[in-house]
This record gives C-alpha cells, sequence and structure tokens, in this order.
C-alpha cells in the first residue's frame, strides 16, 4: 500500500487538473488586475481575509508560500512586489502558478517539495512564510514547524491557518451530505484517518485523501517549542459547513521568529 502523504498528493493533482473545487481555479488576468489595485488580499482559512497589519510588521519582501499553490496566493504576492517561491507537492498545483507567472510576466519560483522532510532552503532564507489551510493533510508537525523556523530570517513572520479540531468529531458524509440528519458525536480526538482506515472504521474515498485534526497544543505549542512567539490571533467560519453555526472552524495565527 503506498504511503498516505503520496496518496495525498495523487489526490491533489487529480482534483487540480480537473480544477475540482476552488483551489484549484487560477486568477484569470481580469481579477489579478482587480486585485493589484487593492490592498493585498488573501486568506489562511474560509470567511475571512488575512488582516494587512499582518504583512506591515515584514521587515523584508522573500516570500515563502508554503502548500499554496494553486495560481492564487502566490500571483497575489508577487503582484504585491513579494520575491516569491511557492512550496507544494503537488506538482498540478504548482503548474498553475507557473502558468499566471508566464501569462503575466513576473517571476515565482515554484519548488515541488514535501513538508514533511527537511525544506529545500538554506537558512534564514526568507521574511514571510505563508500557509493557508494544508496540515491537515499531514500526521506530524514537528517537522513542518522546525523547518519553517530554521528557513525564516530573525524577525520573519509565520502565517498560518489550520481547522479547529473539534469539527472531526461528526462523521463529515452526515455533515454535508445529509443536511437535515441529527448530528452525533462519533470519533475522539484527534482524528487519524490513516489509523482509522487501518482499524476498519472509516473508508477513504480517493477524492478527498487522509485528514488529520491535530490538537491544540500540537499546533500551538508546536510554534512555541521551536522559538516561535505567537503575536497575533483569529478565527472564522465557512458559512457552507453546518457545524459553524455553532462554533469557528478555522483558526489563524501569526508568529515570529525570536
Amino acid at each position: 500500500m503506498k504511503e498516505y502523504i503520496v496518496q495525498n498528493q495523487e489526490r491533489w493533482n487529480r482534483v487540480s487538473r480537473r480544477q475540482a473545487n476552488p483551489y484549484t481555479i487560477p486568477y484569470s488576468h481580469e481579477e489579478l488586475q482587480r486585485l493589484k489595485e487593492k490592498p493585498i488580499e488573501v486568506a489562511l482559512t474560509v470567511g475571512k481575509l488575512v488582516p494587512l497589519t499582518w504583512f506591515e510588521k515584514a521587515q523584508g519582501n522573500r516570500l515563502l508560500g508554503l502548500a499554496c499553490g494553486g495560481g492564487q496566493q502566490g500571483p497575489i504576492f508577487a503582484l504585491h512586489g513579494y520575491e516569491t517561491t511557492i512550496m507544494d507537492f503537488s506538482e498540478a498545483q504548482l503548474s498553475k502558478d507557473q502558468e499566471v507567472a508566464d501569462q503575466e510576466n513576473f517571476l515565482i519560483n515554484t519548488i515541488q517539495a514535501d513538508m514533511t522532510k527537511p525544506f529545500p532552503f538554506e537558512d534564514n532564507s526568507f521574511d514571510i512564510i505563508f500557509c493557508p489551510v494544508s496540515n491537515v493533510y499531514v500526521e506530524g508537525l514537528d517537522n513542518m514547524y522546525h523547518e519553517a523556523y530554521r528557513v525564516l530570517r530573525k524577525g520573519g513572520l509565520l502565517m498560518i491557518g489550520y481547522m479547529n479540531p473539534w469539527i472531526y468529531m461528526y462523521d463529515s458524509d452526515e455533515v454535508w451530505d445529509q443536511p437535515k440528519k441529527e448530528l452525533l458525536l462519533k470519533y475522539s480526538l484527534p482524528f487519524n484517518s490513516r489509523i482509522l482506515e487501518e482499524n476498519g472504521e472509516i473508508v477513504i474515498d480517493p477524492e478527498f485523501g487522509y485528514e488529520f485534526s491535530h490538537t491544540l497544543e500540537e499546533q500551538i505549542q508546536g510554534q512555541l517549542k521551536n522559538g516561535f512567539a505567537m503575536i497575533d490571533f483569529y478565527e472564522s467560519k465557512d458559512s457552507s459547513n453546518r457545524l459553524s453555526h455553532y462554533s469557528s472552524d478555522y483558526i489563524a495565527n501569526l508568529c515570529i521568529k525570536l
């Protein structure tokens, strides 16, 4: 059986080639021209834009988009003057960034790599790391936070979005596909689809891949124990998710490398 990370990679390549979700559709020339005339508008989570003040705290313009290929955030960063590198494990997603860069005649450096392994960059290479909700697709976060700290310069910023883990206590099929069905608690946390599959409790749909909830301790303490200091935080909601009627389903935070 293939490793879960390879299966997730293949899943994103398939979805990207079909443009099967909103994150696989690159911005058009017209959309980029409209966004160029406005202050930078990017999202780490569904339901809320990143505050402009977060970018104003940066001490330089070398930016790493971590696991955010797809021809959306990368082009916006490049248009707003950032020296932009996009790292993603999906070649198909990275091709969207390169396609837009070629079309608009600006530079985006694209790197195909896996964030569960050492990042292919020198120490102190970036001023900002921008990581929208993506670590839900990896089982452990230690390497990601360690490497993020290593490749940031002193005073560099980590902007990251992630899932509020409580949503994984419910059956996702019932949440999304059976809106009138009463929701009951089903899974204990942390949710680990790989282990649940091994135990015969669930069957992974290749269209969605393997997901992992992570505890807030793993998310937040994982950043702090690697040397980051958290300086801002917010929550947001996906209005199309019926669980969001009860609480926020997304979290984002800003950390600085001391």
